[in-house]
Parts: C-alpha cells; structure tokens; sequence
C-alpha cells in the first residue's frame, strides 16, 4: 500500500479525471486542514462555482478504508457518487442556508446540545461548557440540507451568537428545552438489546455468558441515538441513572452518541475499564465519534461527575462537576403539552 501522502495525490488525480469524465463542470477540488470537533482533519474540498460552500470528505477514512482493501477506483467512484449528488443542492441551498443560519428566530427551535471531546480545536471560538475532559455545545440542524445518510450541522461559534444577540446561558437554556422535547433520553439494558437482536430470552442469554453476577450494562442515549452522549445534561438524567441502574455508576464514553453505563460494586475499576475504552477507541470507533478516553463516575444522588481514576483516589474530596447545573433553567414558557 502507498504512503498517506502519495495517496492523497493519486486519490485527488483520479477524483479529477473522474469528473471530467462525467462532463461534470465548474467544480474545482483542492486539499485543506479544518477544525473539527475531534480534532484538525485533512479534507478534500470540493467546490462547484463561485459558491462559498463546499463538500468536505475526510481522507484520512477514506485512505484507512482502502489501506484496509477498498479498491481505489471503488473509493473515488463512491466520491464521485456523491459529489454528482450535491451539485444542485448546493447551488439552490446556499442561500437558503445562509439566511437560516443568520437568523435566530429561525435557528432557535433547531438548536441541539452535543458533547464533544474537551481537546477539539473548535473550542477556542465557540461557547462551550466543560464537563470533564468533555465539552457541551450548541448545534443547528440544518434540515434543508441534511440527506438520507444523516444530518448536517453547524456548530454556533462565539461570532454566530454575537449576530443572534441572545447570551450563552439562553442558547444552552433553549437548546437543553429543544433536546428533552424532541430527543429524549432512553436507557436500554445491553443484554437485553443483544436478546432481542438474537430472538432470545434474556434470562437464558444471561444464564449461557455467566452474567448471572456481573453488573448489568446500560446503554443511555437519546431517542434517535444521534449525539445522545449530552443526555448526561437532562434534568432527568439522574433520575433515569436511580431508576434503572443505581445511586453510584460508572460512565463509559463509548462516541459521542452513548453512554453505556453500569453499577458502581465498590471495586477498583476505573484503570480497567480506561484500557478498554483506549483499545475501543483506537480499534472500533471512529476519530469523529470519539468523546474521551477515559471513564467517570456519577453520582446520581448528588449528581456529580467526576473523571474515574481522581474518584478512585480522592473518593468524595474528587473535583467533580454538577452537568444539569452548567446550564440555568430556562426563562421561556413552552406551553402545555396537548
């Protein structure tokens, strides 16, 4: 296999013959680094026209799937597939686009919170609440532009929130209102999941893995298990945590969408289950899914988070965080429900 930069130059030389060979016009691709929430990533920009908006694909994934066996050809033509399916919608959404992010009246009933690694460089010009080595955030969903394949987002910045003229602690109020209403928080037994996946009776699959004993896993998210890890913000989240699973947990990050979740027994735990979620990380989840490295224990009684291993060492004394409290409860009145 070719090294990562010879790749990008072929990948980027077939990409272009690719098409012109579909007599697709004024398009024009070049390479960049953006900031994402997991990080600097290396793009391939594709622009058509003079349009300010561009398709941005993650070569990096795309050069892992073709180190891994992908035909090189298949990856370009899968490129090409979707560039020939955004032209149009580029050129007539723009403009849509644009004004519906500029307008607050417009974004404010779009507005979702998510949880991001605390390291993303985005952070720096972006209103944000620490949770951890975790970062909450406000996001749009941009509904005109999203596709079949998921959904497109802009992340408000600090100049976005600045053009809406609202304060920070009323984006995260009317985002955490927006998020329990129109995505709430699920707790789902992971046995109980794999069962039913397998048409199994849970007590059987329990009996047969020797899991008689072991504290059962949950997995918590929100109802469309779409960014679900900022649940843990909710109000109810605690409650959710006392009612299903117990007063003292252990959180595990497993991407930015979930939580899986299991009682505290009082043993070590905490360096056990980080060398699991790193291996996890590094095998199984992608860069742009990853949350943290590292577990957290909560406390659903007092409802307090605290990084595992500090918990572990200074039990109570444990600097933690209230993750309901960073955000004030909010001053607008969304009605009776009908």
């Amino acid at each position: 296999m070719m090294d990562y930069e010879n790749f990008k130059k072929e990948f980027l030389a077939h990409v272009e013959e690719e098409i012109e060979a579909r007599g697709l016009e004024d398009i024009s691709c070049r390479y960049d680094t953006i900031d994402s929430p997991d990080g600097v990533t290396d793009r391939l920009l594709v622009s058509v026209g003079d349009s300010k908006m561009s398709m941005a694909f993650r070569i990096k994934e795309i050069y892992t799937d073709v180190d891994k066996g992908e035909n090189l050809l298949i990856a370009v033509d899968k490129t090409l597939n979707t560039i020939e399916a955004n032209v149009e919608v580029i050129k007539e959404k723009e403009a849509v686009v644009k004004n519906f992010v500029l307008d607050y009246e417009q974004v404010k009933d779009n507005t979702f919170l998510r949880l991001i690694p605390g390291t993303s460089p985005m952070l720096k010009d972006t209103p944000h609440k620490m949770v951890g080595d975790m970062a909450l955030v406000v996001n749009i969903n941009v509904e005109s532009m999203s596709g079949p394949d998921g959904r497109s987002c802009v992340m408000i910045t600090n100049p976005l929130l600045q053009e809406y003229g609202v304060d920070e602690d009323q984006l995260f109020a009317t985002a955490r209102d927006n998020s329990v209403e129109m995505e709430p928080i699920t707790a789902k037994s992971l046995l109980v999941q794999m069962a039913e996946l397998m048409g199994r009776d849970p007590d059987e699959l329990r009996k047969e893995m020797n899991a008689e004993d072991v504290p059962e896993q949950f997995i918590i998210s929100n109802d469309s298990a779409f960014h679900g890890a900022a649940v843990i913000a909710y109000p109810e989240f605690s409650d959710i945590v006392k009612d299903n699973i117990g007063n003292k947990v252990w959180l595990i990050p497993s991407s930015v969408h979930e939580f899986i979740v299991l009682k505290d027994d009082g043993k070590p735990a905490a360096d056990k289950l980080n060398r699991m979620i790193y291996d996890i990380n590094r095998t199984s989840v992608t860069p742009r899914e990853r949350l943290s490295d590292q577990c957290f224990h909560y406390d659903a009684v007092k409802k307090e988070l605290t990084i595992g291993t500090e918990y572990e060492k200074l039990k109570e004394k444990a600097p933690s965080v209230k993750p309901d409290e960073l955000i004030p409860a909010s001053d607008i009145d969304i009605g009776p429900d009908l």
